[in-house]
This record gives structure tokens, C-alpha cells and sequence, in this order.
């Protein structure tokens, strides 16, 4: 087990590599455990995950409580950048959580979706054209980082040429929203959030005049009848860039890094040995793309022997929950035939992702056809195995070293 020092700190080099195992170890101690590194509670049960994510007494309202972390003289360089965090779903709850969800949800339909999947295809292709037998290949960059930042581009209407652009100011967005919201992310994330913001309003303003079959066009659309304000539909358009390919390209990460691991599983994924859609569901168990989701107490009340105050923060543990014993036999078991998967890896309750889909589509075609077209794949990294971010909240490897082998036509 790993050891108690390293696994309270979030960021330190062993719970980096294996927050799964981190997070064990928080739970043999205490499922509900006080971080004083993080100034956090930290549930790593499966039911107080769950229960975390749907009651009332805690509150995804995050964006008041950013600038505490933030030095004095920082503070005015975040202030567009929060209010702008403030149009995202993500960050409300009760009644303005509902309005703002609404049109996305209608847009972003399982059809909608379904008629992107030729399209993601002929992008996996596109985007490993280049690689030869022999080479050693970056899969992060070259394919599970751009394919996502495309595939929501092409949903939003985005022009492909601006794709690249609006994923690295969204990166650096993601920064400030994902991690400590420090002085050095501050000044970097009010230049990104002006350049999406005046992107999306440009493009909103266009499909004012010529709507298309897009998502912009949609969420114009709401506008028009007066359930989104014209500041929320930008919001809207940026979470949706955002969202799409940030979670997208960690659970893409994730889950290879599982099956390279895993040979045998992955063989049998090739071979057809396993339905792929209970497999995706399995890597989504075993491997989430988010470590946590952050909370924040606005009702005092016991959790596990522990009272909670308002202003507290807490971290459902989503890994944790997704390899709690108590739920799931021999958890740490990777088992593409496992069924059924109870995870949540996209949350749960009313913040559940709006994009699963769209996720679950590009996990199905961009892992199948890397293990069917290339059956020699195989891992490239040094003994110490692939680097993660040592980040907080997302599990996000930074390169995914690889020989595909010889390409085995179709």
C-alpha cells in the first residue's frame, strides 16, 4: 500500500502515477478523509461519491471561492475570467443548472452524435496517415489530443483551420479551471478567455444571421426564445470546446495506457472477443478520465463520523468509487466482460457529462481501430512507464510512446 504521506498529497509523484492506489490508502485510513494539503474532504466511497454528487448539501458553485486562491495582486486579472466560468453549467446548480443544460442537452442528441461516426473514422486515419512501420509514435499528440479538439470543432461549427488555435486558449483555460488557480495561471487565462470569448462571439454573431445544422446554430436558437442570454450562449459554446476534448482526450489516454498493460485484454479486444461497448464501460471503470469533482459545503452535516462546515471543500473521488471493494469484485482487475459497470466516470445525478456520447463514440472507433489495424502495437516508454500531469483533478498522461507495428488493411 502506498504510503500515507504520499497518498494525501494529490500531486506528489506515486499518487500522480496511481491515484487509484492513492486513494486506497486514504480509504483503509479513513473513507472520509481531511486533507489539510488540499484543505479538502476526500470520499472515497462508492456510495458517498454518488450521494456527494446529487445532495443538496454540497454545491458545484466554485467560481466564488477561486479567489482565495489567488495572490491580492492577481485578483483583478481573473475577474473576466470568472465571470465568464459563471455562464457554465458546470459551475451552477438547482433551477439555473436546469435552464442552461436544457438546449445543450436537445442539441447534443444521441443522433446527432451517431452521424459523426464515419466522420471520426476517416479523422483516426487521417491523423496516424503519417506514421510508418518501425516508428516510434506519440499517440497523445498525434491522435488522442487533436481527434476530440476536431470532432467537437465539427459539432460547433467551428472552421477545422481555427481547431488547433481554440484547443491550445482552451488548454490554458483549463489551467486556471483545473488547477490551483494560481498567480502564474491568472494573467495567461484572462488572454485565453478574451480569444474564445471574441471567437465565439463572432461565430455567434454569424450564425445569428446564417444559422446552420450546428451546435452554435442550437444554442442561437435558445437564445432566440429567450432561454439563454447572449453572454450564456457564448459560455455555452466555450464549456461544450472545453469539455469536448479534455475529457475526450484523457479517457482516450487512459484507457490505451490500460490495455498496453493488459495485453491479454487487449488482445481479446482485437479479436473480437469482447463487446466493445462493455469494454469501453469497463476502461471508463477502471480508468476515468477525472481523478475527482470538486464540491463545496453550503450546509453543515455528518459524513461518516465527520462534520462538514460551510465553505468547505470536497473531492468525490470518482477513481475511488469506480474500485471500491464494497461495489465491485477484485476492483483493481482490469475485465473487459465485466458487467454490469456501475461507474462513474462521467458523474452522476444532474451534473452527469452531456457529451457521454460523443466520449464513447470516439473511445469505440479511435481503441478498435488501433487494436484491430495495428496488432503489434505495443508501449515505447522507459522503465518508469508513461509521465502524468501532477494534477489535482484530471488524470491526463503527457505522452503515449508507441510502435504500431505493420498496418493490417481492413
Amino acid at each position: 500500500m502506498m504510503d500515507l504521506s504520499d497518498a494525501a498529497d494529490l500531486t506528489s509523484g506515486p499518487a500522480t502515477r496511481d491515484p487509484a492506489g492513492a486513494f486506497a490508502t486514504l480509504r483503509a485510513h479513513d473513507p472520509v478523509w481531511w486533507s489539510d494539503r488540499h484543505r479538502a474532504w476526500i470520499l472515497t466511497g462508492h456510495g458517498d461519491v454518488v450521494d456527494a454528487l446529487t445532495s443538496p448539501l454540497l454545491s458545484a458553485e466554485r467560481i466564488s471561492h477561486m479567489s482565495n486562491r489567488i495572490g491580492e495582486g492577481r485578483r483583478d486579472a481573473s475577474v473576466a475570467t470568472r465571470e465568464h466560468l459563471r455562464t457554465w453549467m458546470l459551475f451552477n446548480d438547482g433551477e439555473v443548472h436546469r435552464r442552461l443544460r436544457a438546449p445543450v442537452g436537445r442539441a447534443f442528441t444521441p443522433r446527432r452524435v451517431e452521424r459523426l461516426r464515419a466522420r471520426c473514422t476517416d479523422l483516426v486515419d487521417e491523423l496516424l496517415g503519417p506514421a510508418e512501420n518501425g516508428d516510434v509514435v506519440d499517440l497523445h499528440a498525434s491522435l488522442f489530443s487533436p481527434l476530440p479538439a476536431l470532432m467537437i470543432g465539427e459539432l460547433l461549427g467551428v472552421d477545422r483551420v481555427d481547431a488547433r488555435q481554440l484547443q491550445a486558449w482552451s488548454d490554458q483555460l483549463g489551467l486556471f479551471v483545473l488547477g490551483a488557480a494560481r498567480d502564474d495561471q491568472a494573467d495567461k487565462a484572462a488572454a485565453a478567455t478574451a480569444e474564445l470569448v471574441g471567437y465565439f462571439e463572432s461565430l455567434v454573431d454569424r450564425r445569428r444571421h446564417e444559422p446552420g445544422e450546428d451546435l452554435i446554430s442550437a444554442l442561437v436558437d435558445a437564445e432566440r426564445r429567450g432561454e439563454l442570454a447572449p453572454d450564456e450562449v457564448v459560455g455555452s459554446a466555450t464549456l461544450l470546446l472545453f469539455a469536448g476534448h479534455e475529457t475526450t482526450t484523457n479517457a482516450l489516454g487512459n484507457s490505451l495506457v490500460a490495455l498496453l498493460r493488459t495485453p491479454a485484454e487487449l488482445a481479446r479486444l482485437r479479436d473480437g472477443a469482447v463487446a466493445p461497448l462493455d469494454a469501453i464501460e469497463e476502461l471508463l471503470r477502471f480508468e476515468p478520465p477525472a481523478k475527482l469533482q470538486v464540491r463545496y459545503v453550503v450546509t453543515a452535516h455528518e459524513r461518516g463520523g465527520h462534520r462538514l462546515e460551510p465553505g468547505q471543500a470536497v473531492f468525490a473521488a470518482i477513481t475511488a468509487a469506480n474500485r471500491d471493494p464494497a461495489v465491485f469484485e477484485d476492483p483493481d482487475r482490469l475485465d473487459l466482460d465485466r458487467r454490469p459497470v456501475a461507474h462513474v466516470a462521467f458523474g452522476h445525478g444532474a451534473h452527469f457529462c452531456v457529451g457521454a456520447a460523443l466520449a464513447r463514440l470516439e473511445m469505440n472507433v479511435a481503441l478498435l481501430h488501433l487494436a484491430r489495424r495495428y496488432p503489434s502495437l505495443a508501449p515505447a516508454w522507459d522503465e518508469e512507464g508513461p509521465r502524468y500531469q501532477p494534477a489535482v483533478v484530471m488524470k491526463t498522461v503527457e505522452q503515449i510512446p508507441v510502435t504500431l507495428g505493420s498496418p493490417v488493411e481492413p
